[in-house]
């Protein structure tokens, strides 16, 4: 659900925000330990208010434009006046287009302003709306070697980079060997169902996020170590 008109519908908003809120909640429930839970919590928690403060910034910014709009219409007209007036008087009047020059100044002075808030209003729907993504990767193929270990665990790690805000990966792999994707948040592994194929969203937390992987549960032991029985092709995308 995008937002395309300046002033948000309260009843719209209120979605936004629950929906942002109810995606790194999401998170709490995940959490294995109680002393993790409430730490977790307690980020979560300071996260929200994050999304809530972004949400009242939009309705206040929305209201300082409208301010702003009110002046320039005022001034446009006061300006429409004032070349009205020096029209019949033959349009030469020195004093009157000083005045015209000077509120045409002010007027552009208040659009720059508008225009600068409605980029900030701009930036903060996107939040709220999760408009934001970076690709992390696209139709990658990992390699049935990649999972070669000496140990049971066939492990693939997989690097996302940075993740600094909170949100949700959304990890996808069409076919292959039996995989889950995993992620640690926290102290906190997370991982997905297992499944030949499989479209995921994965929350995740500001700050928080440390390896990251694939498992293959179809593998074979040759020469000492554990192969994954085929390759396969992956995507994730991060929404924040």
């Amino acid at each position: 659900m995008l937002i395309n008109s300046r002033t948000p519908d309260p009843v719209l908003m209120s979605n936004l925000v629950i929906g942002r809120i109810a995606t790194v909640v999401l998170l709490v429930s995940i959490a294995a330990t109680s002393g993790t839970s409430a730490y977790l919590y307690q980020q979560q928690a300071s996260q929200q208010q994050v999304i809530r403060n972004d949400a009242d910034k939009v309705v206040s910014l929305n209201k300082q434009i409208d301010s702003l709009n009110a002046q320039i219409s005022s001034l446009n007209t006061q300006i429409s006046q004032l070349q009205t007036l020096n029209s019949q008087l033959g349009g030469t009047n020195s004093n009157l287009v000083a005045q015209i020059g000077t509120l045409q100044s002010q007027v552009a002075g208040l659009q720059s302003q508008v225009s600068q808030l409605e980029a900030q209003v701009s930036n903060l729907n996107q939040t709220l709306n999760l408009q934001r993504s970076r690709v992390i990767a696209n139709q990658v193929t990992v390699d049935r070697q990649s999972f070669t270990t000496p140990f049971a665990n066939v492990v693939a790690v997989i690097n996302i980079g940075s993740i600094q805000n909170a949100g949700y990966l959304r990890v996808s792999w069409p076919s292959g060997p039996r995989l889950n994707f995993g992620i640690q948040e926290f102290d906190i592994n997370i991982t997905t169902p297992i499944g030949v194929s499989g479209v995921y969203s994965v929350p995740v937390s500001a700050n928080a996020t440390g390896n990251t992987w694939f498992q293959c549960y179809d593998y074979y032991f040759v020469n000492g170590v554990y192969v994954c029985s085929s390759s396969f092709t992956y995507s994730i995308t991060y929404w924040y």
